[in-house]
This record gives C-alpha cells, sequence and structure tokens, in this order.
C-alpha cells in the first residue's frame, strides 16, 4: 500500500487522465497551459483570463462551463484540472490561482484556516454521489454493487488519498454494516488502485477490469460504459465548494466568476451534467 507522502508525490506530477487540463507540478504562476479549458469571450473583469483550479470531479464539464461563461458575456476562464490534496500544497507553496474548486471539505477548512482562500467567501456549489460503473456488454454480470465481492470481479478503485476513495470508504462502510466482509472482498478483488476517476472510466471502458467506482458525474454522455445504481440508503455524495484564492491576481474576476457559478446560468450547467443541489 502506498504512504500518503508516495502517493502525493506521484500525484504532483502525473496528470489526470482524459482531463482538460493538469494542475502545475510546481507552484508556479498558473497560466493557461496550451491543453486547458478556455474559452474565447468579452474581456473578463479586470481584463484578463479568471484561472480556476478544479478537482478531477469536475474535469469532464470544464470546457461547457467555460463555453457558458463566454458566451454569457463575461470574458474567459482557464481551469487547471487536478487532485484536490495537491492542489492545497500548491496553494501553500505559492501558486496563485484566481478561484479554487475543492472536492474536500476538509482541504478547503484547512485552506481557509491557512489564509490560502478567503475564508469569510466560501461557498458551497454542488454534491455529486457514487455509481458504479461496468465494461461494456458487462462481461463481470456485476448488477448490483454487492456483486463487487463476488469472486474473480475485477475492480478498480481510487488511491487512498482522493476525495473519490474517501467517499466510496463511507459507503462501503454502509454495506459492511449488514454484509461482515464487504469491503475485503471488494479489496481482494482489486486489479488496480488508480490515481483519478477518468483512468477508472477509461481502464473499465477498455475493459481492463469489469468495474469500477466513480461519481455518476464522471461518466460522459453517450459513453460505451454501463452504470449500476449505488442504492440511496449506502449512497454517499461528495460536496464541491470554492472560494477567491487570497494571492489570486483578478479578484474581480474571481468575484464575477463566483457569481456565476453559484447564482447565475454555472448552476443550470452544473443540473445538466448531473449535479445535485449544494447540501443543506
Amino acid at each position: 500500500m502506498w504512504s500518503r507522502r508516495t502517493v502525493l508525490s506521484v500525484l504532483a506530477v502525473l496528470p489526470l487522465a482524459g482531463c482538460t487540463s493538469t494542475a502545475p507540478a510546481a507552484p508556479a504562476s498558473p497560466a493557461a497551459s496550451g491543453g486547458s479549458a478556455a474559452a474565447s469571450g468579452a474581456p473578463s473583469a479586470a481584463g484578463t483570463p479568471v484561472v480556476v483550479y478544479a478537482p478531477g470531479a469536475l474535469a469532464a464539464h470544464t470546457k461547457t462551463i467555460a463555453a457558458a461563461y463566454a458566451a454569457a458575456g463575461l470574458g474567459t476562464v482557464s481551469f487547471e484540472v487536478g487532485h484536490t490534496p495537491v492542489q492545497r500544497e500548491q496553494l501553500a507553496q505559492g501558486a496563485t490561482p484566481d478561484v479554487w474548486i475543492a472536492a474536500s471539505p476538509t482541504d478547503m477548512q484547512t485552506a481557509a484556516d491557512k489564509g490560502l482562500v478567503k475564508a469569510d467567501a466560501v461557498e458551497q456549489l454542488a454534491t455529486t454521489r457514487l455509481v458504479v460503473v461496468v465494461a461494456p456488454g458487462n462481461p463481470g454480470k456485476v448488477t448490483a454493487l454487492t456483486d463487487l465481492a463476488r469472486p474473480g470481479v475485477k475492480v478498480l478503485l481510487a488511491v487512498e488519498t482522493l476525495p473519490i476513495w474517501t467517499t466510496t470508504k463511507k459507503t462501503f462502510d454502509k454495506v459492511e454494516a449488514t454484509t461482515p466482509g464487504f469491503t475485503a472482498a471488494v479489496l481482494a478483488n482489486t486489479v488496480s488502485r488508480e490515481l483519478g476517476v477518468s483512468a477508472i472510466v477509461q481502464k473499465v471502458q477498455l475493459g481492463e477490469a469489469d468495474a469500477g467506482v466513480v461519481f455518476v458525474t464522471d461518466v460522459p454522455a453517450g459513453s460505451p460504459v454501463g452504470t449500476v445504481a449505488v442504492p440511496d440508503d449506502v449512497n454517499t455524495t461528495l460536496s464541491l465548494s470554492l472560494a477567491p484564492v487570497t494571492a489570486g491576481k483578478n479578484p474581480a474576476g474571481a468575484a464575477s466568476f463566483i457569481e456565476f457559478m453559484t447564482r447565475g446560468q454555472g448552476k443550470s450547467v452544473l443540473t445538466q451534467a448531473g449535479y445535485l443541489p449544494p447540501a443543506a
């Protein structure tokens, strides 16, 4: 099992497969790279693009959000997609995006406590929930969450430091209450621990495993993978929050983007992508 330090070191240098862009490995100024999800439009409030750090849980939707922001005449937004724990470390080391969207309430609270984001401006953005993805044709005959524990089923899970695993583990604990040994059986069936949700979806699609656990919002529309619902009584939601970065260079642009996402058209984009409203 990898240590937390080993995993964070690897995460800091490996890109998220399938993401629109990756968080920079070093705490340099996060200018948009050629692969970032940027959309052209009118200048932002401060005349420069709004740079947003976003989690892998939002990766499949950054281009749509950026295009909607530009279409609303608000300017240009550039996303740097990465892993929430790594992005928090990058902020601590001096990275200066304008907005941070986090997939971990704990990491956001830590950043607020350390003054990395403006604590009084943290807002809840949306929630997502778990789903089981199965390979095309469902060769593992997975029709329920509990089938992941059946001998011979090849499973993909995320590494332990990521929000997707934290959320998955909470659901496994709920199942464990009525099905002792479930978690151990699933872990015994796990053929790989992945560095992000995109990698799980892609490898299941390629048939490298029978099934994996991801967020429902990680499955692209029209994807050949199948899905198996996780029952409501054991499902677990993940909350996304966002805040302006204290050291950001474009505070007016940050305020504009946050308004767009929490009270403007950005909310509709998230709803259409399958996200649920923020937790009450």
